[in-house]
């Protein structure tokens, strides 16, 4: 059993900063990440430079302060932490099947976020995926996701990828965004004080309208076609509460679509960790609950970054290094005077940062136009092949909480666990059976987190633990 001073789990933006703070008040630290190289999805290194898009000068610039104070941090690359049980105890495996349990005097969660997708038809095909996946394929790979790509959804994540695509190579035939163009024009008057922000927006912008990739907005996907594989994609116009015009439909011939409507906090290790969680869905809905340092209910744990309420990365960043020293402070390697002073900077920084998040949050703020195109037969939850008809069914009989829903339609009874269905799925059961989100609940989280083989629980035999 090992027992560093402080666990870190994700290796974005959030984990190397709150590593480097704690650390660099003396502390041990443990960074957990499922990636095989620090930086999370944002800030993901490329495996193979030649074949993919340059890696994040932030991001290179954190990987390079986590190697500086490499004496006091450890980076366990590519393996998964799964639960987290009574006493701090977390298990993490590594790629080995190898299972250690790491018993830190204090946790930082700093595990990011998944992408949105709502259901619509056709939306399981081969050639329907996230624009985070194809990033990956791009990245880390060096693969291009298709040959003519088409990127829908919302929010300012898609030109960052398309951006990346067209420097991969990759034919993007078009960007749509479903909300409207004078709801982003706005945007400048609410980022005034964070002119670099805006200005890596206009470059995304700029590079696009060279590469001849025409951004499209108020325009959502309605279907998307094909037998076995995608094929062709129809979408249409839409008003500001994102209903489609179906006398407007346009279609475009496509081997890949790549659709994502924001992120949803990863809150699944907080949960079994016994933290509170609280509603906020202007942030991505779940989130544990926290004070002004970053901590959650139970006092040795704090959380960070998009895990705790979606932000983007340089309020990810300034999180991690608020956390970090909060949790030195808990464990007394700094007192509270150090701890204020280092504090103030970090929280006038990201109220620098809060009213341009708070104009993206609004502007990508889901509308329920998106659940018109859920049909009877479009499955609402992939791993179990729930479909809406089966759900509302259940719904009718009294199923209005997820795990009502869960026992009486398996919707959510996946690997998953609910994460990618559960977040579009409640608000499908909010409308239908008109309650609240908060009346519905998150998701269950009870280890595994997610699959692990029999290997991995198996205890070592006991002559390899003598050796």
């Amino acid at each position: 059993m090992n027992h560093p001073s402080i666990v870190i789990i994700g290796g974005g933006p959030a984990g190397m900063s709150a590593a480097v703070a704690a650390a660099t008040q003396g502390l041990s630290c443990t960074i957990v990440d499922e990636g095989f190289a620090l930086g999370g999805q944002i800030y993901r290194k490329p495996t193979n430079p030649a074949h993919a898009p340059a890696p994040h000068p932030r991001g290179e610039q954190l990987r390079a302060e986590v190697a500086r104070l490499a004496q006091h941090i450890s980076v366990r690359s590519g393996d998964s932490a799964w639960g987290i049980f009574d006493g701090l105890r977390i298990a993490v495996t590594s790629p080995d099947e190898h299972t250690e349990l790491l018993q830190p005097q204090a946790l930082i969660l700093a595990p990011g976020a998944h992408e949105l997708v709502p259901p619509f038809p056709g939306w399981t095909l081969p050639g329907v995926m996230t624009p985070g996946a194809a990033q990956i394929l791009t990245k880390t790979m060096g693969v291009a996701p298709g040959k003519r790509v088409l990127v829908a959804g919302t929010g300012p994540f898609l030109l960052a990828v398309a951006c990346q695509l067209v420097d991969a190579g990759v034919h993007v035939i078009a960007v749509l965004e479903a909300s409207s163009r004078p709801a982003w024009l706005s945007l400048p008057l609410h980022g005034f004080r964070t002119p670099e922000i805006l200005a890596e927006g206009l470059a995304y912008l700029a590079k696009l309208d060279r590469a001849h990739v025409p951004v499209r907005y108020g325009r959502i996907v309605v279907a998307a076609q094909g037998e076995t594989e995608l094929n062709a994609v129809e979408h249409a116009p839409v008003d500001a509460e994102w209903i489609p015009d179906n006398n407007r439909v346009e279609t475009e011939q496509v081997d890949t679509l790549l659709v994502g409507y924001g992120f949803v906090p990863r809150v699944q290790l907080a949960q079994m960790a016994g933290c509170r969680l609280e509603l906020r869905p202007e942030i991505g809905g779940w989130i544990p609950a926290r004070d002004r340092n970053l901590a959650t209910s139970v006092a040795s744990i704090f959380a960070a970054g998009d895990g705790a309420g979606v932000a983007g990365s340089l309020v990810a960043a300034l999180e991690g290094q608020l956390a970090g020293m909060a949790a030195a402070r808990f464990l007394g390697a700094i007192d509270e005077a150090t701890f204020t002073a280092a504090r103030h900077p970090i929280e006038q920084e990201l109220a620098r940062l809060k009213p341009l998040r708070r104009a993206l949050d609004k502007i990508s703020a889901l509308q329920p136009g998106l659940m018109s195109l859920v049909r009877d037969d479009t499955i609402v939850c992939r791993c179990e092949e729930v479909t809406w008809r089966e759900a509302r069914e259940a719904i009718c009989a009294g199923s209005t909480t997820y795990r009502s829903l869960k026992m009486t339609s398996r919707a959510g009874m996946g690997a998953c666990q609910g994460r990618f269905c559960w977040p579009f799925l409640s608000r499908l059961v909010a409308a239908e059976a008109k309650c609240s989100l908060a009346d519905i609940g998150p998701p269950s989280a009870r280890p595994p987190l997610g699959p692990i083989t029999l290997g991995a629980l198996a205890p070592e035999p006991r002559d390899k633990q003598r050796r």
